[in-house]
């Protein structure tokens, strides 16, 4: 890792991440490292993480964190880096057989609690468009549900780097929409990532009957961007929903020429 400030390499000394210029940042009792500059809370809120981590620990997610690590641990990389890794619900499962793993967030409680989790992988509070890490340092990087940081995955990955992007699919949360909204469109195609060659697409779905329905909206935008109506709507549904998950997976490489 290297330092926020003055970009030089940072090294582990007791419970301290210390630079060449002695620019220091103490380790969380979690494991965790905070590098960002940021002043003000960023990220996702205590609301939100703790409700992705309810909807998360029920599985019904488990099935595209089985195909990731299935397709990660595949490629034997030496280096992984989870952009955007929230509670590190993937993270851990896919560092397990990495040797050398990390996952970066803006949001101190999602890292918090992935730092607690799983020790295996060295968690950082700190921006995905500004990777504390050299040039050409990791090896597979995931974007998952996150925006994509083209420039800085470019500098970051190794010549023929991978990384595995997952976009929600055209029916994903289909029926959740279908009670928020009047009219439900389809999600848009995944957009191409600018520098990188595209390997292979995979799309994977599911239908599974979620019984805490606030949980899963939740932790979705739609909380935010719901109409009033629709959001008393969800809190009706007492029973749960069967609602559609459908994701697109896309395995990209680093061009040659970056």
């Amino acid at each position: 890792m290297n330092c926020p400030i003055c970009h030089k390499p940072l090294e582990k000394s007791g419970r301290s991440w210390i630079c060449i210029n002695h620019h220091c940042f103490d380790q969380a009792r979690q494991g965790y490292v905070n590098l960002s500059r940021k002043q003000k809370k960023t990220g996702d809120n205590e609301t939100m993480s703790a409700a992705r981590t309810k909807f998360l620990e029920t599985g019904a997610y488990a099935f595209l964190r089985d195909a990731l690590k299935e397709k990660i641990t595949a490629l034997h990389p030496e280096t992984f880096l989870d952009l955007g890794c929230g509670e590190g619900y993937y993270t851990r499962e896919i560092a397990a057989s990495v040797p050398e793993s990390y996952g970066i967030d803006l949001s101190k409680p999602s890292i918090a609690h992935a730092a607690a989790k799983d020790k295996h992988t060295q968690y950082i509070v700190g921006s995905i468009y500004e990777l504390p890490f050299d040039d050409a340092s990791i090896d597979v990087m995931t974007s998952i549900f996150t925006p994509i940081p083209d420039r800085e995955i470019r500098r970051v990955l190794k010549n023929q780097g991978i990384l595995i992007t997952v976009t929600p699919g055209r029916e994903h949360h289909n029926e959740l929409k279908q009670v928020l909204y009047e009219t439900v469109r389809p999600n848009d195609d995944p957009h191409p990532v600018e520098g990188m060659e595209l390997v292979d697409t995979q799309e994977i779905s599911q239908k599974v009957h979620v019984d805490d329905i606030w949980s899963l909206l939740e932790m979705t935008p739609y909380r935010y961007t719901s109409p009033k109506e629709g959001l008393e709507r969800v809190q009706a549904c007492t029973d749960g929903l069967d609602v559609t998950f459908d994701f697109v997976i896309q395995t990209w490489r680093k061009k040659h020429n970056d």
